[in-house]
């Protein structure tokens, strides 16, 4: 599967724009969105509704997708490899709790997508029923 990254990338190559216009498009700086294409920065989880928008894709496959990079000083000592480890889990809670922010109100949506295309085939169906009654 490709990384959200590179499903970006593919995007602005294919829609032939350039950083910069990408950048504004998700109202983001170019060097955020250069750093996101070179996975110097991963894509923290609250711009993938602005980017499903803006790409028009499906980003919940990219929802459940957590890099977590830990690098550890080798003079570090073990209270500082502890911190380390405390502050790596309050980052990746924070992330766990931004991704199923998103997935909520991306679910809402759907729901609400849902709900507008059973409204449109009751509406359609009993136009198919009228149109029915007045052919027989």
């Amino acid at each position: 599967m490709k990384t959200l990254e590179e499903t970006l990338f593919r995007y602005q190559l294919e829609k032939k724009i350039t950083q910069q216009e990408m950048a504004a498009m998700l109202n983001i700086s170019q060097a955020t969105y250069n750093n996101w294409i070179n996975q110097k920065s991963p894509i923290a989880p609250k711009y993938y509704p602005v980017i499903a928008k803006v790409c028009s894709i499906d980003v919940s496959p990219f929802a459940s997708t957590l890099v977590v990079n830990c690098t550890q000083n080798n003079n570090s000592t073990d209270g500082n490899i502890q911190v380390d480890t405390l502050k790596l889990y309050q980052k990746f809670t924070q992330n766990l709790e931004e991704q199923i922010l998103f997935l909520k109100d991306y679910a809402s949506e759907l729901q609400s997508k849902l709900q507008e295309k059973e409204v449109l085939i009751r509406t359609q169906q009993e136009e198919i029923n009228l149109l029915r009654k007045r052919i027989i």
